[in-house]
């Protein structure tokens, strides 16, 4: 009985190391016993089954790009890697539709550029205006998504527009808000460097109740980039609500809120992630606080009334923050991405590596005083931004 049992404790001694090897390999020790295919390029259903064959599996992000529909443009792991069955591979799939050559507007005026875009069937999404010594005021230093590639049809373009040496001291063209309810014309005001000023109405049976039609300085005048453009809004004659003709009239101003209505939703007011305005609300209600302290101050001290100021700046200057976000455009093949900021501490680096199309760049940087992030997309300048 003896040996027997020795021989029961030899066998469990085995089995217990055998067990306790096979747990600790599949828990820490990857399997790589499966090889990436090559898909890019491949239609889905094939791309799917070939990742099947090596006993991985597949999800589908659809993106813009100029390749017919439900073709591969990119996967998140390259081909020949080895990895463990089971593996789940991102594929990145056109959407197809319509796909239009994007026109190059780069050195065009502000107002032509616009035309081009909207004439090719895009429209302008976001307008940066910087300051710039060697490029004429009002001209377009560059375009998001760049020239010349196929884009989707329904595409929005920014553009990089130049305020001349002083941007405040250069000079834009008032442009035709002529149809425009209020808010499309703040936002056409917005994109010509321009803002919004004091509105009123007047009697109009012409034009469409709460449309424009006229602006003070008017149409195709040049005027200051930052001058603020009123606009006057067509109202219903007072002797023409009564009639019974007028009652079908309340259709036509229906039609016309709900034409109003996409208008608003295009005009995006964080067009730029805005870090600043949620902050300066609690600096104007510190200020009143801090009244009190500053006229208890000069009864003990004088000298400390110049402190205070300097010691709440600091902290305010510190917590500067750029939010860089880019979108790499539809490529048939990855390119090098260089992202520099420029600002008080000097040029750094932020991201140089290579990209695939329809990449999504996000990232938060500090900064201190005045900043400039500036994007180069193979070697060429595409981008650029300015934070104060």
């Amino acid at each position: 009985m003896s040996k027997v049992h020795r021989w029961g404790m030899i066998l469990a001694f085995i089995v217990i190391v055998v067990c306790a090897w096979v747990g600790i390999r599949t828990i820490f020790v990857e399997d790589t016993n499966a090889t990436v295919p090559a898909v890019t390029g491949m239609q889905l259903v094939d791309a799917v089954d070939a990742l099947q064959k090596q006993g991985l599996l597949a999800k589908v992000d659809k993106v813009d790009s100029p390749l017919k529909a439900d073709t591969v443009v990119s996967q998140n792991l390259q081909a020949g890697e080895k990895i463990s069955s089971g593996k789940v591979i991102i594929l990145r799939v056109s959407k197809g539709g319509s796909i239009m050559p994007m026109p190059d507007v780069s050195g065009l005026k502000f107002e032509d550029g616009v035309k081009r875009l909207n004439e090719a069937g895009f429209k302008v999404d976001k307008v940066v205006r910087v300051t710039d010594k060697t490029v004429p005021a009002n001209t377009i230093m560059a375009q998001n998504p760049a020239a010349p590639q196929q884009v989707a049809a329904n595409c929005m373009v920014s553009l990089l527009v130049s305020s001349g040496v002083t941007g405040s001291g250069s000079f834009v063209t008032v442009p035709d808000l002529g149809g425009q309810d209020e808010a499309g014309a703040a936002q056409l005001l917005e994109q010509s460097g321009l803002t919004l000023g004091a509105s009123s109405d007047v009697a109009s049976a012409s034009a469409p109740e709460g449309t424009v039609v006229s602006t003070k300085p008017r149409y195709g005048a040049k005027v200051p980039a930052g001058t603020a453009v009123s606009i006057t809004l067509a109202s219903k004659p007072a002797g023409q609500t009564e009639p019974a003709a007028m009652t079908p009239g309340t259709e036509g101003q229906d039609q016309s809120s709900d034409n109003a209505e996409p208008v608003r939703k295009v005009v995006v007011k964080d067009t730029e992630p805005s870090a600043t305005p949620k902050p300066a609300k609690p600096k104007s209600e510190d200020v009143k606080p801090a009244q009190p302290k500053t006229a208890e101050t000069p009864k003990a001290a004088q000298p400390a009334k110049t402190e205070q100021p300097a010691k709440t700046e600091q902290p305010s200057a510190a917590k500067k923050m750029a939010k860089v976000r880019y979108q790499v455009p539809p490529l048939t093949k990855p390119m090098s991405l260089k992202i520099e900021m420029t600002d008080g501490s000097g040029t750094r680096v932020l991201k140089d590596s290579t990209v695939n199309g329809s990449e999504y760049i996000s990232m938060n940087v500090n900064y201190a005083g005045e900043a400039k992030i500036t994007i180069y997309l193979g070697g060429d300048f595409v981008w650029q931004d300015r934070y104060n």
